[in-house]
């Protein structure tokens, strides 16, 4: 079989990736004794990782 293309989905347009993002900040998150909730985890949208990373260790000081 030929192959003549290959599809990705980088943002979670044919698989709903937020609830594993999520699940992985919470993990990171309870790591370090912070709690992070789904109300954190909303404002996290759109935002780069580098920057959720620090809005996490802001919420938790």
């Amino acid at each position: 079989m030929n192959k003549k293309a290959f599809i990705f989905d980088l943002d979670g347009v044919i698989v709903d990736t937020a609830k594993f993002h999520f699940i992985a900040w919470q993990r990171l998150a309870a790591s370090l004794g912070i709690n992070f909730t789904h109300e954190e985890n909303e404002q996290l949208k759109g935002v780069s990782r580098v920057n959720s990373l620090k809005k996490i260790l802001e919420w938790g000081k």
